[in-house]
This record gives C-alpha cells, sequence and structure tokens, in this order.
C-alpha cells in the first residue's frame, strides 16, 4: 500500500461512517467530533500497520494545522446536520418543594433518614444552585461506584495534589458565625443557628481561580447554602468519612455503611422530583423530563441571576466562570426559572 492509497481508504471509511454510523444509545447520526476521533485513530493505526506518513493534515510543520480539505468537508457537513441536544431545564422551586416534602415524610418513618440518597441530593443540589457547581465538585460521574475520581496525572499537578479528590472534602467547608468567627465542624451540629455564614473552598477548576473562597449567608427559608453545608457535614460526619474523602456521600445500607453520591443518581431523583412537583404529564417538564440533569444546577444558577437583571459579566464574577460560559447557559436553557427561585439566588449574600 502506499500513501495515497492509505488516505484513499480513510476517506472510503470516513464517507461511509458519516452516512451509516448511528450513535447506539440515542440512534442518531454520530457527531462530526466523533467521526473527527475515528479518522485520528484511523490514520495512526494504518501508520503504525504500513509503517508509511500517514498524514491527514493539510501541514504537519504548520502552527496551526489543518485537516485536508476532502477530510474537512465531511466533518463540516456532518456538524452542518447534526441533531443538536436537548436544551437544559432548570430546576423550579416547586421541584425544591417537592424534595422537601418527600424528605420530610422520610424523617417522619426514620430518625435516620438524613443519611440516605434522597436527603444528599436535596441538600447538594439546592447548594449547588447558590454556587453554579457542576457535579464533578461533588458527586462522581465517571469513577466506578464505591470509589472517588483523583487528581489525573495528565494536570501535572504539584505533588501534594496528586490522588486527592476532585470533590469537595470536609477542609473545603468552613462554617462562621455572625462575628465571622470559626465555628468548629464538631460544635456546629450541636448550635446550628450559630452557623451564619458557610465559606467554601474551590480547589480544583484547572484554572487561575484554583482554590478561591466564597462565602453565603444563611438564608430565611428552606432554601438556604448555610442549612445544606451543615447537613452535608453532619451526615459525612455521622457516616465517619476521612477527612481527605469525599463529603458526597450517602448511607447505602441499614448497617451503616456509606458510598459516594453519583450523577446518575442526582438525576434519578431530580426527575422523581419532576413528577412530584408536576403530576399532570402534559406538563412540559415531564414531556422533557430527560432534559433535567445533574448540569440543571449550573442551569438554575446562571438563568436565576440573569432574569433577577445581572449583568454577564456579573453573574459570570459571582459564579467564577467565563462570560461566554454565562451566555452558554442562558441560550441552553428553554425557559426561565420561577421569581420565587431567582429571588432566593439572587438574594444570598455573598463574602
Amino acid at each position: 500500500m502506499t500513501e495515497p492509497d492509505a488516505l484513499a481508504v480513510l476517506a472510503a471509511c470516513l464517507d461511509f461512517k458519516a452516512r451509516t454510523a448511528l450513535n447506539p444509545h440515542t440512534g442518531d447520526p454520530i457527531l462530526a467530533k466523533t467521526l473527527n476521533n475515528h479518522l485520528q485513530a484511523a490514520a495512526a493505526y494504518l501508520g503504525l500497520v504500513t509503517s508509511l506518513p500517514v498524514s491527514i493534515m493539510f501541514s504537519s510543520s504548520s502552527s496551526n494545522p489543518r485537516l485536508t480539505s476532502f477530510f474537512a468537508d465531511i466533518l463540516r457537513s456532518r456538524a452542518k446536520w447534526a441533531v443538536p441536544h436537548p436544551k437544559r431545564l432548570p430546576y423550579t422551586h416547586a421541584m425544591f418543594q417537592a424534595l422537601a416534602s418527600m424528605a420530610k415524610e422520610h424523617m417522619a418513618i426514620s430518625k435516620l433518614a438524613h443519611l440516605d440518597l434522597l436527603h444528599s441530593v436535596f441538600d447538594w443540589i439546592h447548594l449547588g444552585v447558590f454556587m453554579g457547581s457542576r457535579s464533578g465538585e461533588y458527586a462522581q460521574t465517571t469513577a466506578p461506584k464505591g470509589s472517588f475520581a483523583k487528581v489525573p496525572d495528565s494536570w501535572a499537578p504539584p505533588p501534594k495534589w496528586q490522588n486527592q479528590p476532585l470533590a469537595f472534602i470536609l477542609s473545603d467547608f468552613t462554617l462562621l458565625d455572625e462575628n465571622l468567627c470559626v465555628v468548629p465542624p464538631h460544635e456546629a451540629p450541636k448550635n446550628p443557628k450559630r452557623c451564619c455564614w458557610i465559606q467554601i473552598r474551590y480547589r480544583f477548576d484547572k484554572s487561575a481561580t484554583n482554590f478561591s473562597l466564597c462565602g453565603y449567608r444563611r438564608g430565611k427559608g428552606f432554601l438556604c447554602p448555610a442549612f445544606a453545608a451543615l447537613s452535608i457535614i453532619r451526615r459525612a460526619t455521622t457516616l465517619q468519612v476521612s477527612s481527605n474523602e469525599p463529603l458526597g456521600v450517602y448511607r447505602s445500607n441499614p448497617t451503616g455503611s456509606c458510598t459516594y453520591l453519583r450523577s446518575s443518581e442526582i438525576i434519578t431523583v431530580m426527575q422523581q422530583a419532576v413528577k412530584a412537583a408536576y403530576p399532570d404529564p402534559l406538563h412540559c417538564y415531564c414531556i422533557n423530563i430527560k432534559a433535567v440533569i445533574a448540569h440543571s444546577n449550573r442551569v438554575t444558577a446562571a438563568v436565576a441571576l440573569f432574569s433577577m437583571k445581572l449583568s454577564i459579566e456579573d453573574i459570570a464574577f459571582r459564579l467564577r466562570w467565563k462570560p461566554e460560559s454565562v451566555q452558554h447557559y442562558i441560550r441552553e436553557c428553554s425557559q426561565f426559572v420561577d421569581d420565587l427561585t431567582a429571588a432566593t439566588i439572587s438574594g444570598a449574600a455573598i463574602l
């Protein structure tokens, strides 16, 4: 095989996949990004087995190499005709109220229900809408069940960061009283009214904002960041979570053993909240229930602040994002959050 032969094989393969290959989960045509990954892998494989300099790039010496026009045209065409992702739905006040009612019912049955999955999700979700957290900051998305994601070596982190959890640990949460004095974690559950602020350390953003601090004041309603943080700390302490393990845990069986909260479990609970809040199957949230996901936390935070007339720049500063990210979430949301949720989130004082 010559190099032109190899390129012809790659071209035929890419063209065939672009016209016939389907996503096994959705049944939709695979996206241009996936096709590009297949192309890169196939080119590398052909180069290895033929020992030919199989190059699919226009100029390998350029500082900004580009695919040759034939490959680029196929991928460009696929990108234009791709099926867009469904718009994410934000969490609503009715959903939070439904979760709170479900949690109250569970507590009436068992005094230890606050250790279970429902309560853990409720705490993290209603803390998350104030923080605009991605699920990886408090839950596990890819790690096997019972384990947790750690700082990968590919980040080239300092040695002291290696093998640390990506999700929040106990030292990332600091409870403060009204005078901004620290309330020790072992004393806070005994006197919860003393806890007026929660200060959170955001460790691994992979950006210049690593280890930034932000504080949130105790609220008056059941959506209260300080109360949620206190409940999270109490649960982790009761379940004897080590200080260097993620705080996002719940009781996995009545014996008291625990496991780490997962994104898939958050989605399950939040979709249960949709059904409880909107029993009519024709409600738009029930029809589009798959658009309620763990990432809806970030959507809720951005859209709530935007609906209360904060500027893109102010929202980006408050949530520690780039302005482009804020615009993305606002565009990707199919509707605004209700006024009560928006007012609660935007009204939370921060340090």
